[in-house]
């Protein structure tokens, strides 16, 4: 089992949400944690809230941005010294039909979602590989799993965000190094993201203390995956699209709710609707 005390985290999306309770539970840990987000304000108080729970800073970044992220990457070693775990959990949502997204909502969805942890990979895994340990955790989703209507960019940015952390962790296996990846598939979380959307029947609310604490334990133990429910999330949803036809696997979604959950989504109140 890894040992978190004395290890320097970054946590994207650290400002609110469940950036901000996994940065926190990291400093419980020990962890030294860079904490990155787009908005300073917000950034400056989750600091100054934990600014007794451990050592960390504050970095304004947008994670979209490559040559932000690259330069944020060398302020943070100075700082903090070189990075062990990586928390990609930065991620808006914008809910909405298809053809009644903005072009510009797609991008930006698709950019925040999937395209920046590459960015954020490549600027703090070369340090990870050259001292042969670290972890990198990537925030997906169970609409990663299983799309549903009126989520098509989230749901595409979170199912290439498992994609892109099977393959990494197979080239860290292949490669003989010993820096784990996983990827997180939670249910609907109450971190704001989701207001006023619906639940779908048989799901409950996520508290994001719960989900963040299953995160801790994965990088500990170096799991490949946290579904949070385990059961429904990681065996009952994959099963049930294998063996079920696509039109009995459509009907199922409709009559659990699925079809209409996100219709009356509203969102954080907030410019970002972020994480």
């Amino acid at each position: 089992m890894k040992t978190l005390n004395g290890k320097t985290a970054v946590v994207t999306g650290a400002a609110m949400g469940m950036g901000k309770c996994i940065a926190g539970m990291l400093l419980g840990e020990g962890c030294k944690v860079a904490l990155l987000d787009v908005n300073p304000q917000t950034l400056a108080e989750t600091k100054a809230a934990f600014s007794e729970l451990g050592p960390c800073e504050a970095f304004v970044c947008d994670v979209s941005d490559r040559q932000a992220v690259y330069a944020t990457a060398k302020a943070v070693k100075a700082s903090l010294g070189e990075v062990s775990i990586l928390i990609n959990n930065a991620g808006i949502v914008r809910a909405g039909a298809l053809l009644d997204l903005e072009d510009t909502a797609i991008e930006k969805m698709i950019n925040i979602n999937l395209t920046a942890m590459f960015w954020t990979c490549k600027a703090y895994l070369p340090d990870m590989v050259a001292r042969n340990e670290g972890h990198v955790v990537n925030m997906a989703s169970a609409g990663g799993i299983l799309a549903i209507p009126n989520l098509s960019a989230y749901c595409a940015s979170k199912f290439g965000v498992i994609g892109l952390s099977d393959a990494l962790r197979q080239e860290m296996a292949k490669n003989k190094t010993k820096v784990g990846v996983t990827y997180v598939c939670p249910n609907t979380v109450n971190t704001g993201m989701f207001d006023g959307s619906k639940m779908v029947a048989g799901t409950v609310l996520l508290q994001a203390e719960n989900v963040a604490a299953e995160i801790i334990k994965a990088i500990k133990k170096n799991r490949a995956m946290v579904a949070v429910p385990n059961l429904p999330v990681k065996i009952a949803t994959p099963l049930t699209k294998l063996l079920l036809p696509i039109k009995l696997m459509d009907l199922l979604n409709r009559l659990l709710g699925m079809w209409g959950a996100n219709d009356t989504w509203t969102g954080r109140k907030t410019a970002e609707k972020g994480a």
